[in-house]
């Protein structure tokens, strides 16, 4: 019996629907609008942006593995089961997981799912269905399933096998980690997918360590950001007495907004009530998205000015031991200024321990007006680091040097000290117990006492924009630089703060630094005539 002839247009589209999800959801998906409508799905700005992602991480990786940190109702959700839609039933023997956080979550997720499979217009595109329940659709022919359920255990999806995996607001889960451990177990292979989405729910917890790495360059997740302003219909038209204030102008700046966008935000926050529940609700930047109000250790608005002076380095490499600078694209020291003839330069050090994945070390060089020159930054052995500051100082004319001597610091000073470095911070105290004895220790010492006057110093610089920062990442860290309910000042949980503190201590060190006398040759014999303002100066 000889075969139907096949429609060319109609095979044409099906390649094409197999190989273009934004085609195939524009023509066979649809989905309800805020007006209760239904319309094809036409992917918006954020959804293109994720899944342009997606694919170029599918393309190099042969896999994806992608956490989404969002701002809220950026249509995520609704990519995600159009994509695993899409991939089940155009696969043979394709498994689609999706989990949510509550019931009623994972009940609108799987009408979304069956609206997809009830409106698809042509019979070619829809497979028929072997069963059919309030939580799964399984396809006849194809041996495909698409499933959905609710993070209430860390049991939850162990025991399946799925190529595709989609954990919706992941940080919200009762037990994020059991739960994510088990889902990623029934995942593996090439081809195979999981995409972790949420908003964020505070620092801390499985989703927000995850992305803290993924900000890193560490871990096998990829982190795709959505701000607020991803999306165009996020604005608001602007009425003639509308005037920028100067934060609203400071953002503009940094995110490219435009005064309608600006209108919008205005608006909102007035909606919300505050301008921190704004910043959680619709963040800009991933720090933001976990901040939680009352704990920044300086508003961000302040930050956000700050960024503003960053800029790249002239020069990236590494400082050797004997004293060269070596050029290298992944080289631990940045430097934005050479040093200057005539210039005095001061160096703060936070020293760590120098395991791979332990704390980091970290050097930041002023010059003598406080602007920031140079830092370095990575881990190293605390003895070697001394050859590396000795280096440093030496490359930066014999800068003035402090080294906190608080735990691995010991060490550096130490061999600073063998290395006869000596332009170097000495503490002076006076011991009562032994008759008004001095004392003199080398380096600084961090303690409960010391460290809010430096770092009280450091955030009136940054709210008087003195900052004089240029390292993008110092500014970074300084978002997720937080006091607690007892007044300390420490990193948010997961992030580091060595770069925070190398900087407040080298601000500290440019008031003890000695005074610059020019060279004798150039004043010596002058002698001093009334009205000569240059002599004596």
């Amino acid at each position: 019996m000889k075969k139907p002839a096949v429609d060319p247009a109609l095979a044409e589209a099906i390649a094409r629907c197999r190989e273009d999800l934004p085609y195939y959801a524009r023509h066979l998906l649809k989905v309800t609008d805020k007006s209760g409508k239904m319309v094809p799905l036409e992917l918006n700005e954020a959804q293109r942006k994720v899944h342009d992602r997606i694919e170029d991480q599918l393309k190099r990786t042969g896999r994806v593995r992608v956490l989404v940190l969002k701002a809220r109702q950026m249509g995520i959700s609704t990519y995600t089961q159009a994509r695993y839609f899409w991939r089940v039933t155009s696969r043979t023997h394709a498994n689609a997981f999706v989990l949510s956080h509550l019931e009623e979550s994972t009940a609108a997720i799987f009408e979304m799912a069956e609206r997809f499979y009830d409106n698809i217009p042509h019979p070619a595109f829809r497979p028929p269905t072997e069963r059919r329940t309030s939580k799964t659709l399984k396809f006849a022919g194809i041996h495909s399933k698409y499933r959905v359920g609710t993070a209430r255990s860390g049991q939850v999806g162990r025991s399946m096998t799925n190529q595709f995996v989609h954990g919706s607001e992941v940080a919200y889960y009762p037990d994020p980690e059991q739960v994510v451990t088990g889902l990623i177990q029934s995942v593996d292979g090439p081809g195979t997918e999981i995409i972790l989405e949420s908003t964020a729910n505070g620092a801390g917890g499985w989703f927000y360590d995850r992305c803290m790495e993924a900000l890193e360059g560490r871990g096998e997740w990829e982190l795709i950001f959505l701000p607020w302003f991803d999306l165009k219909t996020y604005r608001r038209g602007v009425s003639p007495d509308f005037v920028a204030t100067e934060e609203e102008q400071t953002l503009a700046r940094l995110y490219g907004l435009d005064d309608e966008q600006l209108s919008w935000r205005r608006a909102k926050i007035t909606e919300l009530g505050s301008e921190e529940l704004f910043r959680q609700e619709y963040p800009s930047n991933p720090t933001e998205a976990f901040l939680t109000s009352g704990r920044a250790f300086v508003e961000q608005k302040y930050l956000d000015a700050a960024e503003l002076e960053c800029w790249t380095p002239t020069m990236v490499g590494e400082i050797r031991p004997e004293g060269f600078f070596v050029p290298a694209p992944s080289g631990r020291l940045r430097i934005w200024v050479p040093p200057t003839p005539g210039e005095t330069y001061c160096v703060g050090v936070d020293v760590a321990e120098g395991l791979e994945h332990g704390d980091f070390t970290c050097a930041q060089v002023l010059n003598s007006r406080g602007l920031q020159v140079a830092s370095w930054h990575g881990h190293e052995d605390p003895y070697m680091m001394g050859d590396i500051l000795r280096a440093l100082c030496n490359y930066y004319r014999k800068a003035w040097l402090l080294v906190e001597r608080n735990n691995h610091g010991l060490t550096t000073i130490r061999r600073l000290q063998e290395l006869g470095y000596a332009n170097m911070y000495v503490e002076q105290t006076v011991d009562n117990a032994y008759a008004d004895k001095l004392t003199k220790r080398a380096g600084w010492l961090t303690t409960t006492k010391t460290k809010p006057l430096v770092i009280d110093n450091l955030a009136a610089l940054v709210r008087q924009g003195q900052l004089g920062v240029f390292d993008i990442e110092t500014v970074r860290e300084l978002r997720t630089y937080m006091v607690d309910s007892k007044g300390r000042t420490n990193a948010m949980n997961g992030r580091f703060d060595d770069r925070v503190m190398a900087l407040a201590i080298a601000l500290f060190g440019l008031n003890t630094m000695p005074r610059h006398r020019p060279e004798k040759s150039s004043w010596a014999g002058k002698v001093y005539e009334p009205g000569d303002a240059t002599v004596g100066y």
